[in-house]
């Protein structure tokens, strides 16, 4: 059982960094991504053909992703959504979806359909752990997924409590119009916000490759676990968000082992539902406020 629940967290992990990444977006732009999978997927192509095509370091292609990344999100905020803030925000989710085609559609017309290898970012024997309770496994991998997450989550938590320009956040995501009236530069605000999203979402990439091959879908599975991980912590808070994906990468690892492997693609809806219906504002949330 406790192998069970280690294998749960580590994949909860990779749902809390997608959940952290949706949930910095919709906080400050107001806007839900549904790009936000292909975003990343793209961006792993990208890390891919430099480090096994262009024959660039691994580890410094992934820093060149990461900063294209940032940019990408940058240039989706800028040119695509801003222009039409003032509109509605259903107008800025049909800009996603449409952005969602686009990648899908480049990717399979540059690099094909095909399933590309990723190498592992880190290697090595798993950590055995021997005791009276009994064999526990630890692998390399989860290591470093619950490395990222426990760094990432801390240098957020001080970024927007202790800096201007976290608190500048902080402040547009409570009333954007109010931050303006403040002199907070809100359009600045809202490009980091896509910056830091679309880079979670790089990040994402990268961790889940080796596992699940380079191709044109090989984040929607995690965007939908993630979009789940923050309704169930509450979408307004970045501690839901972490918590909420360990919590549902624990109760998946259970569902798939004790009542049936193929009930875990249906768990996630079945969770949103429920968590909806009886905690509107997630079990780690708090009130949710009307934007401006």
């Amino acid at each position: 059982m406790i192998n069970q629940i280690l294998l749960g967290l580590s994949t909860g992990a990779i749902y809390s960094l997608v959940a952290i990444g949706l949930v910095m977006m919709y906080k400050v732009s107001g806007v839900m991504n549904f790009a936000y999978g292909n975003m990343g997927m793209f961006v792993t192509y990208v890390i891919w053909w430099l480090s096994s095509s262009a024959g660039l370091n691994l580890y410094f292609s992934i820093a060149i992703g990461i900063i294209f990344a940032a940019i990408m999100g940058i240039a989706v905020e800028r040119y695509g959504l801003r222009p039409i803030r003032h509109l509605s925000h259903a107008s800025m989710l049909i800009v996603t979806f449409g952005i969602l085609m686009i990648l899908e559609g480049l990717a399979v017309e540059i690099w094909g359909t095909q399933y590309k290898a990723f190498p592992e970012i880190v290697t090595g024997t798993p950590f055995v752990i021997r005791g009276d309770f009994g064999i526990v496994v630890i692998r390399r991998q989860d290591i470093l997924v619950f490395s990222i997450l426990a760094i990432i989550s801390l240098l957020l938590a001080l970024f927007t409590k202790f800096t201007k320009f976290g608190i500048a956040v902080r402040a547009v995501s409570e009333n954007e119009e109010v931050a303006g009236y403040m002199g907070i530069n809100v359009g600045s605000v809202l490009a980091f916000s896509w910056a830091f999203g679309t880079a979670m979402a790089a990040i994402v990439g990268v961790i889940s490759a080796p596992k699940v091959f380079v191709s044109p879908t090989m984040l929607t599975f995690y965007q939908i676990q993630g979009f789940t991980a923050a309704v169930l912590g509450g979408f307004e808070t970045f501690t839901g968000a972490v918590l909420g994906g360990l919590l549902l990468g624990v109760l998946e690892k259970i569902v798939g082992n004790y009542i049936s492997e193929g009930f875990k693609a249906s768990f996630s809806l079945v969770i949103i539902v429920l968590v909806l219906i009886f905690f509107p504002n997630g079990l780690f949330g708090r009130r949710l406020r009307r934007r401006a």
